[in-house]
């Protein structure tokens, strides 16, 4: 079968025999490239370069733009029982790669080859010395190690990628992955589970080991079982819950099992038989071994029945495990039913993400016609809600995010301070007032981002609540009060000396002399602030940390984003549009009015907010009209629930250690200083962000695309202040600041990562119609001008990266080689191609694209 690879991004993919493989990892053009990239690190080189799919070929399918092709798409997935392994930020990749060599065995050795200096040694060619040597260690090599095909090291040059046979008994590409990790000694990349993953080629010389049969190597069983998984988006690790399934299958297990004839004497839905319907559904046509078809359908059953029965795993279980076909298929290859109907609920949860309601597939719908004599809806219309699903599905996103964040109480103790006398559902919106509050007190606090490294970033947010009216905001209140409370202190020394200047100006004569005006810091700012106050305190909040000058945070707070709105506005040269957008970056602004109180300057801006609103108030803010200035993916808005009736609870008691715990930590951030140590949340970010932009890519969704741009570094600047707090005991006095180094781990990612979870879910929420209906105007309104692509530009695109004049021939569709010269003549003129090898008898002569594009 063999495996694929994509030239970029643009292109679908083709398919790679032995001799297209080593065409590309030797042609100059990708060598030059990859050495760039490790010499500069700039990432744009290296997604230009062109990557194998190892682990799957693709259907034909449609583009965005229409165009038929075998594009890399997790729904076409056809998989080839290659597995691949991601080995990361590995700083001498040969040496690692010779260690594993010595697990057990004097050389590595497998099925084909072995390596050596060169890289490889193929047996055919091996010497009798060499091949005595392969038979005498081949014992002691773990059978893991002679499924390799493939090692090398990748473009960055410090990490190793390993491709090899996938085992159907181990389970899926990643179950595959981490036995071989286990044997190999290192830690899987989670990111490598999807079967459309792709892998960046690299140079000849970077090959460590390969084997000959990569190239026609099949799995026609593993397809078979995992196929449907795949093209259904179900990638994750399945054998987590193998256990448990075989105890459900031998009825040991709490879900127990049924036959089919116990389906129908205990299961209903609705007042009607279950099992019935099953059998209308099949009728004497069951899924059977011949027809290859008993998985699928039980993965098409399990959904269905999962949309009937009110989501419950456990009861469609024991309905899926009763019938007779599925029976088999546990008896033949012991089946991971629970698996089956786990991955039914992710998919009925991606479809409830979607669309307004789920119905069960077609052939459920006649079954159900069939065997009650009634339509799906006729059956439920008595229950039929109006409400949106969108709707509901942030209502109950909201409560399994408060239900996570109680959980990592334990390790954050002070998140349950932040939350305190709030519903569950509430705790997202505590969570993003309180790290809001709490970063800008680490305003004298860096860290460094995977875009841009070599700056240093600040802890920056802008932040709504948004909620119906006494919908419960005031919370948000009495945590401006007391975590804000040492810079609203602070501020206290410079509002007295500003209104004592004032007072001296009032009361001075004409001719007397002018007191002058004192530079005070004042950080906390109103939203009705001129401009011209606002800009002066900024650029007058300044602190000299470690020998350096350092602009200090403003902060706004306001519990009516409405009132913000209307107080701020009166045309884009006098609100605040401006400050808000370049305050996410600090970005540099300046300003030159001719009145003697603004000061003629450049500054950065460094401003945090934080307001509570209604829905209506963000509408004002964000709209349709304005959605393009790129405010909202700077924004952090998160919901705040409706009461639905339901009265808060009553307080009998009075809890000020809760006050005094804020306070304290309030005091102790608030002289926090230094860059934060959190490059490895940081990475984990990154393969985050890469993640979800390979589902935008699948779904070719810009405006999911566009969301997601910011996310990452909302998930590090609001997690921020909690992490440091947890590891306060690495922290020590520097004169009056604390500061100093430590090492983040697993807990500290989850807190993270659900942070940067509840932005894109939340930004999607709010914007995302917003996003998608900016990106087809933008398409609409630049329709007009496109022009028809000519037949010179698809030649050129046709031309391989190194070519002969036949290739010219043929890709131009031109009737003679002397046409093709003239062609190459024009294009070399151009600057598009130039000659690499000249012609020599019976060897043609040779030409390279110059990676200029055709005008």
């Amino acid at each position: 079968m063999g495996f694929c690879y994509q030239k970029n991004f643009s292109h679908p993919t083709l398919p790679v025999d032995e001799a297209q493989f080593w065409a590309l990892v030797r042609a100059t053009k990708w060598n030059e490239a990859i050495d760039q990239y490790r010499e500069t690190h700039d990432a744009a080189l290296k997604r230009k370069l062109p990557a194998f799919i190892f682990q799957a070929m693709f259907d034909e399918t449609e583009s965005a733009k229409g165009k038929l092709g075998a594009w890399r798409k997790q729904a076409a997935t056809r998989l080839t029982g290659l597995v691949v392994m991601d080995i990361d930020h590995v700083d001498n990749p040969r040496e690692v790669f010779e260690h594993w060599g010595l697990l057990g065995t004097d050389s590595w050795t497998s099925q084909a080859a072995k390596p050596s200096a060169r890289g490889f040694i193929n047996k055919d060619t091996a010497s009798s010395a060499e091949e005595s040597s392969v038979s005498q260690n081949e014992s002691r090599v773990d059978p893991c190690l002679k499924d390799i095909l493939l090692v090398y090291v990748t473009p960055s040059g410090h990490g190793l990628k390993i491709v090899f046979k996938a085992d159907i008994k181990k389970g899926n590409l990643i179950d595959n992955q981490h036995a071989m990790a286990k044997v190999l000694g290192v830690e899987v990349d989670e990111s490598c589970k999807d079967a459309s993953r792709m892998s960046f080629i690299c140079k000849e010389s970077d090959i460590l080991f390969i084997d000959k049969e990569l190239f026609t190597y099949e799995n026609k069983e593993f397809a078979e079982k995992y196929n449907t998984e795949y093209r259904a988006g179900h990638s994750g690790n399945t054998k987590a819950v193998a256990v448990a399934s075989k105890a459900a299958v031998a009825g040991n297990g709490p879900v127990g099992s049924l036959d089919a004839d116990q389906v129908s004497d205990s299961v209903m839905w609705r007042g009607y038989d279950i099992q019935s319907i099953i059998d209308a559904r099949y009728g004497d046509k069951l899924p059977c071994a011949a027809d290859s078809n008993r998985h699928t359908e039980s993965l098409k059953l399990a959904t269905d029945l999962l949309l009937m029965l009110d989501g419950d795993k456990g009861l469609v279980q024991r309905i899926v495990e009763a019938q007779p076909w599925v029976k088999e298929i546990i008896e033949e290859r012991d089946e991971n039913v629970e698996q089956t109907v786990s991955s039914a609920a992710d998919c009925v949860a991606q479809k409830e993400k979607k669309y307004v309601s789920s119905l069960p597939s077609k052939a459920m719908l006649a079954a159900i016609q069939e065997a009650t004599g009634k339509t799906f809806v006729e059956i439920t219309k008595a229950q039929a809600q109006t409400a949106t699903l969108k709707d509901d599905d942030m209502a109950r996103w909201l409560w399994d995010w408060g239900a996570q964040i109680e959980a990592l109480m334990g390790d954050f103790p002070l998140l349950r301070d932040v939350c305190k006398g709030l519903k569950r559902n509430q705790y997202p919106a505590a969570l993003f007032v309180g790290g809001g509050l709490l970063m800008t007190l680490m305003t004298r606090c860096t860290y460094r981002f995977y875009h841009r490294p070599e700056e240093l970033r600040r802890l920056n947010n802008s932040t709504l609540i948004i909620g119906d009216p006494a919908s419960g905001k005031s919370f948000a209140t009495r945590l401006f009060k007391l975590i804000a409370s040492p810079i609203v202190a602070a501020d206290k020394i410079g509002k007295d000396a500003i209104n004592a200047y004032r007072e001296q100006m009032r009361t001075k004569g004409a001719n007397k002399e002018k007191p002058k005006k004192p530079k005070v810091i004042v950080r906390v700012h109103p939203a009705r602030t001129s401009n011209a106050q606002f800009i002066q305190d900024m650029v007058n909040s300044v602190e000299e940390v470690d020998g350096e000058l350092m602009q200090l945070h403003m902060l706004t707070f306001d519990t009516e984003l409405d009132n913000t709105v209307t107080v701020q506005k009166g045309g884009s040269w006098i609100d605040k549009q401006s400050l808000e957008l370049k305050a996410f970056h600090n970005e540099e602004d300046g300003q030159a009015y001719s009145n003697n109180d603004s000061v003629l300057q450049d500054f950065y801006v460094t401003w945090n907010f934080i307001y509570t609103g209604t829905p209506i108030a963000l509408k004002k803010k964000v709209n349709e009209q304005n959605f393009g200035s790129g405010l909202a993916t700077r924004l952090t808005c998160i919901p705040l629930p409706a009461t639905n009736f339901e009265m808060m609870s009553r307080e009998s008691t009075v809890d000020l250690e809760s006050d005094r715990r804020l306070k304290e930590w309030a005091e102790k951030l608030d002289r926090m200083k230094g860059e934060l140590s959190v490059q490895k949340i940081v990475d984990e970010l990154y393969d985050w962000t890469a993640r979800r932009m390979a589902d935008a890519e699948e779904n070719e969704s810009k405006a999911d695309e566009m969301l997601l741009k910011r996310c990452a570094y909302h998930g590090l600047n609001f997690a921020a202040p909690f992490i440091v707090m947890r590891h306060w005991d690495k922290m020590h006095q520097d004169g009056n600041y604390w500061c100093g180094e430590f090492e983040t781990d697993e807990t500290d990612w989850r807190l993270a990562e659900l942070i940067v979870n509840i932005q894109y879910a939340c930004q999607r929420h709010y914007f995302g119609a917003m996003a998608e209906a900016y990106f087809d105007n933008k398409l609409k309104d630049a329709s007009v001008n496109v022009q028809r692509r000519q037949k010179t530009y698809d030649g050129f695109a046709r031309l391989p990266e190194e070519f002969t004049i036949q290739d010219v021939v043929r890709c131009f569709n031109l009737g003679s080689a002397s046409s093709a010269r003239g062609k190459i003549m024009r294009l070399t003129r151009d600057h598009l191609v130039g000659k690499i090898r000249e012609e020599r008898g019976n060897i043609p002569a040779l030409y390279r694209k110059t990676g200029t594009s055709m005008l």
